[in-house]
């Protein structure tokens, strides 16, 4: 674009515009790059810009270092900090569709916790381990940083942080509590207990569930999903492969089991004849194989109920230790322990123990090695 020889042009340098100014404005022709592409709208925009500075020339005003004319580079906002609870409800976000409804509420225990603590800056994650350790159990706030390393960790793999400001945070905290130790019911304890059910009136219905947990050793969440599509048509054996969990919205029919998608559980003749008296005639598939007297499926809390009580009214078991036909109270799954040791003791490899139970090999030595160790040298 030209003008006069004293007009400032507005030209295309490579693909950007710039003016050039010629010598009467700073004794030699000067080219300032506005950086901006070639467009109309631009080229209206280097115009003006040209205009101004004849303007500031012809009113004194002008400046020589050029400075005022040249485009500056846009202030990049300040970035705002991420806070923790901001990178952890991104980190279980991303594990929403792989985990559990019970660990999902889980994490969502965690995050309202994240939400309370007074510091949330990863900047501030000396404070934040400081506040868990001063306000939580050990054992919580040992949860809670291992929770937060592996919500930065996940953030360092993605490019959103640089480094991991929680890592070997849960390190030095060592839980104070002792792993329990298992308690199981005695063949004579076991026999009293179902007998129990078996006459209770207000809790007789509750009498094959029982009998099938400790027949099976199955997980509470395994036995109340089980369904009639589920059992062979002769009940010669049981496929565990749905489970009820609880989540943030309550109740939850989930296909898999905890440790595996599904498996195989041979029945012998006493649980075969068990599952053989309460199947109906024409049994319905999709129809609950535990169910209340009034049809429909018997739920966890159900059974929390039936064995230890709600408000004043004491369960069944709880009733038992009550009048002293039990030393103590133990909680309903303890018939899943009870089975384990008994096959165990029974001479069972735990191998095929834990493939029953859906457990792995290394829990079943980890957490009965006492009962696998108790077998005496052979004679030879």
């Amino acid at each position: 674009m030209r003008t006069s020889k004293n007009s400032i042009r507005v030209c295309v340098r490579g693909q950007t515009l710039s003016l050039v100014l010629p010598r009467i404005y700073c004794r030699s022709v000067k080219r300032i790059a506005l950086g901006i592409s070639d467009n109309p709208e631009n080229r209206k925009f280097a115009e003006l810009k040209a205009k101004q500075i004849e303007i500031d020339f012809l009113s004194g005003s002008f400046d020589t270092t050029l400075e005022k004319y040249r485009q500056k580079e846009p202030t990049p906002a300040p970035k705002a900090k991420l806070t923790l609870p901001e990178i952890y409800e991104k980190y279980v976000d991303s594990r929403r569709k792989n985990v559990s409804p019970t660990t999902w509420k889980g994490y969502q225990g965690h995050l309202r916790q994240f939400l309370v603590c007074p510091y949330n800056l990863l900047e501030e994650a000396s404070k934040i381990r400081d506040w868990a350790v001063a306000n939580k159990s050990t054992d919580t706030a040992r949860r809670l940083l291992v929770q937060a390393n592996a919500a930065c960790e996940w953030a360092v793999d993605r490019g959103m942080l640089l480094t991991n400001p929680f890592k070997g945070s849960a390190v030095k905290i060592k839980s104070k509590k002792s792993k329990p130790k298992i308690s199981l019911f005695t063949v004579e304890e076991k026999a009293a207990i179902l007998q129990a059910f078996a006459e209770s009136n207000k809790f007789g219905y509750m009498a094959p569930l029982i009998q099938f947990l400790f027949l099976t050793g199955c997980r509470t969440s395994e036995a109340i999903a089980l369904q009639w599509k589920h059992t062979k048509s002769d009940c010669s054996s049981i496929s565990f492969e749905e489970a009820i969990v609880f989540g943030v919205g309550g109740a939850v029919r989930k296909k898999g089991t905890k440790q595996s998608e599904a498996r195989e559980f041979p029945c012998n003749s006493q649980l075969r004849v068990l599952l053989l008296s309460i199947k109906p005639e024409n049994a319905i598939a999709n129809t609950s194989v535990f169910l209340r007297p009034g049809g429909s499926p018997i739920s966890r809390q159900d059974l929390r109920t039936a064995w230890y009580g709600k408000g004043k009214d004491e369960g069944v078991v709880k009733l038992l230790v009550r009048d002293g036909v039990l030393e103590t109270y133990r909680p309903q799954y303890n018939t899943r322990h009870t089975f384990i040791s008994q096959c165990l003791e029974a001479g069972i490899a735990p191998t095929q123990v834990a493939e029953w139970v859906g457990n792995s090999a290394e829990i079943i030595f980890r957490n009965y090695a006492g009962i696998i160790n108790k077998k005496s040298v052979p004679e030879f």
